[in-house]
């Protein structure tokens, strides 16, 4: 018995799902659409779900497991519909279907809200854009930076930063290369020490308050210091500017120190020069009028002499004598006191020529040692420099030297008085810098009072008792100095004493004799 197949109207009544056996190859079209639509919802969302674990940097991630989950609904509903065409679970069917319109009816509520956010991020093109500026940027920083490195680094100021600590100690954190030429310290010795570890004690002992003035008043502090650093003895002015933080606490202090040490000296020279400009004047005229009667007073001596051999009795005529010689005496000291007057204005006495001054002030030790042996006092010559080439007179240069090491044994003298114990030493340093030759005279003496430091090289100024001092050997020293392109200067040494440094102008070093120095006259 055969089964007929009945080709109905497509208006025809039937039941849901039934209208699908009417063709079998409507049959295997849709099961096989929607087996492969299924597949290709369930793939999708594993995909999603991998993105989204990989790209952790989502705006919204949550979107993505939105959709994967509408994603897996929709397949599940295709998957449905083919089971349906077999087994006709339509009660599980509508209960998929009700699932995957809530997820799908959730996923567009909260998508439109998002669209305007979603559209509000950049596109790969804009990102490539910025990214390309933020490079273009970031290299202009690069590059303004280096600029500012490399004016900094070559900055004649010197630059530093200080962390002040809790205990009131204060830890370097950057140095310019300015700031080790000042102080002569590198900065990888000093960078995030202590300074108490960096500097010498007595002069960090200037420089804290200084720092903790500017830490208590937050306010700028400008002062100036004057010490022996590693490259010699130099002054230097410094600004302090305090950085205060959002707390209201100093949190750096910024400084800035210039090195003044050639503009003081000019001062120093300056202020000299003008002095000396008006007693220099006084000084020829009054030398030029006193040696004449002091010549005529002179004469009328000698003269008295000779007159009082012939003289009786002989104890009237010996009395006489002895009056004429203290007199004669007295006269030759004026005569003496008024050639050092001449002296004064710095003028030669004699051809300037090239010499060594190595050499003379290695005479100049020779004199007064022969001088003061018997005293005790130990002399020493340091010599950095085998050959001073300099200009000047070689006499004159003697002249002042032995001034300094005469105004040295006096002090050194004078302290043994008061000290039995204190030591007796004078030492005699020579060394050349840039454009000089520096002959420095030191002494264990009490060193000079602070507020004498200036007036100790005006004429007629002296420290010492009536009758034991002049007051023109320091102004002569000063004016031998000058006459050579130099100038002199006087300070106390940190370990006491006093240490005067005659600078004077180099000389070519062709220009000294085949020979070598040349010798004194």
């Amino acid at each position: 018995m055969g089964v007929e197949i009945l080709t109905l109207p497509v208006r025809t009544s039937l039941a849901p799902g039934l209208c699908t056996l009417v063709d079998p190859d409507l049959i295997y079209l849709h099961l096989i659409s929607d087996v492969a639509i299924g597949l290709a919802y369930f793939s999708i969302p594993a995909a999603l779900l991998i993105f989204a674990r990989r790209r952790r940097d989502l705006a919204y991630p949550w979107v993505v497991l939105l959709f994967a989950a509408f994603i897996i609904a929709c397949g599940t509903t295709h998957l449905m519909h083919a089971w349906t065409m077999f087994r006709p679970d339509y009660e599980t069917e509508g209960l998929v279907k009700v699932v995957t319109a809530a997820i799908s009816v959730t996923t567009a509520i909260l998508l439109w809200p998002l669209l305007p956010r979603l559209l509000a991020l950049p596109s790969p093109q804009a990102l490539a854009r910025e990214v390309e500026e933020r490079r273009i940027a970031e290299a202009r920083a690069l590059a303004s930076e280096a600029r500012t490195a490399a004016f900094i680094e070559h900055l004649p100021e010197a630059l530093f930063v200080l962390r002040p600590g809790p205990r009131g100690d204060f830890t370097a954190e950057a140095v310019n290369p300015a700031f080790e030429r000042l102080y002569g310290i590198e900065d990888a010795s000093i960078r995030g020490h202590d300074m108490a570890e960096v500097l010498p004690p007595a002069l960090l002992a200037r420089l804290l308050p200084h720092w903790r003035q500017a830490m208590e008043t937050r306010r700028p502090v400008d002062y100036t210091t004057e010490a022996e650093t590693g490259i010699g003895w130099r002054v230097w002015q410094t600004i302090l500017v305090p950085m205060v933080g959002p707390d209201g606490q100093v949190e750096r202090l910024l400084g800035s120190a210039r090195d003044i040490t050639m503009t003081r000296r000019l001062q120093a020279d300056l202020l000299q020069s003008a002095r000396l400009a008006t007693i220099g004047t006084m000084c020829a005229g009054l030398a030029h009028e006193t040696s004449q009667p002091l010549n005529a007073a002179m004469l009328w001596t000698r003269n008295a002499r000779a007159v009082a051999d012939g003289m009786e009795p002989a104890e009237s005529a010996d009395r006489l004598r002895q009056s004429l010689g203290i007199i004669e005496g007295q006269l030759r000291r004026a005569g003496d006191l008024v050639g050092r007057i001449r002296a004064l204005p710095g003028e030669d006495e004699g051809t300037p020529q090239p010499f060594d001054a190595a050499a003379t002030a290695a005479s100049a030790l020779r004199l007064a040692m022969g001088q003061y042996a018997g005293e005790g006092i130990d002399f020493a010559l340091h010599s950095q420099a085998s050959t001073l080439p300099v200009q000047g007179v070689p006499a004159r240069l003697e002249q002042a030297l032995l001034q300094l090491l005469a105004n040295a044994r006096d002090a050194v003298l004078d302290r043994r008085e008061r000290e039995p114990d204190a030591p007796m030493q004078i030492v005699l340093t020579l060394r050349e810098e840039p454009g000089e030759a520096v002959l420095e005279v030191e002494d264990s003496g009490p060193g000079v009072p602070e507020g004498l430091r200036d007036a100790i090289f005006d004429p007629f100024f002296t420290t010492r008792e009536p009758g034991r001092g002049s007051g023109l050997g320091l102004p002569l020293a000063a004016a031998v100095a000058r006459g050579m392109g130099g100038g002199i200067e006087a300070r106390n040494r940190p370990e006491g004493g006093a240490l005067f440094s005659m600078r004077l102008a180099l000389a070519p070093m062709a220009s000294l004799p085949a020979g070598g120095a040349v010798t004194n006259q």
